[in-house]
């Protein structure tokens, strides 16, 4: 095992401090990152695909290579109402703050330090390790599909490839009596939905009897009600089944047999909202606009709908269950953007192995499990090279920690990002 101490936590700090929120950003950022990874950058094939950066680790041999990947972009951060502002990298006694420190600079900052201790030990991987940084994940992810796209067309054709995704959590079933690492095996599906109500404008003062914010505001609550279909993928069958493993009582027998009891299971994973999105599409209003002017009836009225849309569904099916749901032809839907869900990758062999035994050598005391990841990713794109696509965090992340993904006082604690950055020298040192 590489030697990663305290100090590594610097580099995490100095690059939370460079905001990364718009493209103009991030030159600042990779001068940054070629400052603080002096050896990775001189070591490794360095390349720019607009801004996202693909790197290539030569290998010794010529086998498969592995592919990781994360991203330099981060979601907005709004100032007001943070406990310390979200790009001072403010460190305390068991904390790194800001944004980006979970999603996802905390993960490319990890690689990247694991990778310059890895060479200043001396190591060289036996086949190429790729590296694919996205720069505009969190809202197209075009640099990553750009990048994956070049390496496709150059013939590389990798044994796995990680990226970000599930994290080592508290049992996500009441009566798991130990943590449990997840690990993504496909993600949902994604779509952003414009629904439109256009109206003659006038006068606030004799507005009809169902003005377009009325309007659609009718729609958003028919959708907030409506019942989506359910159902659970081979993925989410098989964590239940190994959770039922470890709980006591008719509980674990019940999730143990969890195909022959569905209607049941699915009942308790209702009950809460991380669970609960495992069994069925998502559609949340996320963006509201009305009236230019606080006494003018509004012409258009639109609310932007976030739809997470469930393995083995569609961006098409999901449309056409908001149009049954909301009743009323004078709403328009249309497509913004989106993606249907990824193909499902095996929990076993190449890739899948690897990251379980480095899993375990971290925490032996961890049950892994694998899952359909809830939110996107880059790694969607690559399957187009690889049918081994794995969804993984190696932090430890508490329901409080996982509540400030896109939101405020997003934080890391220290200890779990420097076992993080061992995990990812570990995966490489063993598997690459």
């Amino acid at each position: 095992m590489v030697l990663i101490n305290d100090a590594a936590v610097d580099d995490l700090i100095a690059l939370v401090r460079v905001p990364t929120e718009r493209g103009e950003q991030l030159p600042a950022f990779q001068e940054a990152l070629r400052e603080r990874f002096p050896r990775l950058f001189a070591a490794l094939e360095v390349e720019s695909i607009d801004a996202t950066l693909l790197a290539r680790w030569p290998g010794r041999g010529e086998g498969a290579p592995a592919l990781l990947l994360a991203h330099q972009d981060v979601v907005p951060a709004p100032p007001a109402g943070w406990t310390h502002p979200p790009y001072s990298g403010h460190r305390d006694d068991t904390h790194v703050w800001g944004r980006g420190t979970l999603d996802d600079k905390g993960s490319l900052v990890a690689i990247c330090t694991a990778i310059e201790a890895l060479l200043e030990a001396g190591f060289a991987p036996e086949r190429d390790v790729w590296l694919v940084f996205g720069h505009d994940e969190e809202t197209m992810g075009t640099g990553a599909a750009a990048a994956i796209a070049e390496l496709d067309a150059r013939g590389v054709r990798p044994a796995w490839a990680l990226d970000e995704g599930g994290a080592i959590i508290e049992p996500p079933i009441a009566g798991v009596p130990r943590d449990v690492a997840v690990v993504g095996l496909a993600e949902k599906g994604f779509a952003n939905i414009r629904m439109r109500v256009a109206q003659t404008g006038g006068h606030a003062s004799t507005p009809p009897r169902l003005p377009a914010t009325s309007r659609l505001a009718r729609a958003i609550r028919r959708l907030d009600f409506a019942t989506w279909p359910r159902s659970l993928p081979e993925p989410a069958l098989r964590m239940l089944e190994l959770l039922g493993a470890e709980v006591p009582g008719a509980q674990g027998a019940v999730l143990r047999n969890v195909r022959r009891a569905r209607p049941l299971v699915e009942r308790i994973l209702a009950r809460e909202d991380e669970t609960r999105a495992m069994l069925a599409t998502t559609a949340v209003v996320t963006q509201l606009s009305g009236s230019a002017a606080p006494n003018a009836l509004a012409e258009e009225a639109v609310a932007i709908v976030n739809a997470r849309i469930a393995v083995g569904s569609s961006v098409d099916e999901t449309v056409a269950f908001m149009r049954r749901a909301i009743a009323d032809p004078r709403v328009e839907l249309d497509v913004v953007h989106g993606h249907d869900p990824s193909p499902e990758s095996p929990a076993a062999g190449a890739g899948w192995s690897d990251i379980e035994a480095a899993i375990v050598r971290l925490r032996p005391d961890v049950l892994v499990v694998p899952y359909v990841m809830l939110g996107g990713t880059d790694g969607r794109h690559a399957h187009r090279i690889t049918d081994r696509v794995y969804r993984f965090t190696p932090f430890e992340m508490t329901r409080d920690d996982r509540l400030t993904l896109h939101a405020r006082d997003e934080r890391i604690r220290i200890d779990t990002w420097l076992a993080g950055c061992r995990w990812y020298a570990d995966l490489i040192e063993t598997s690459c």
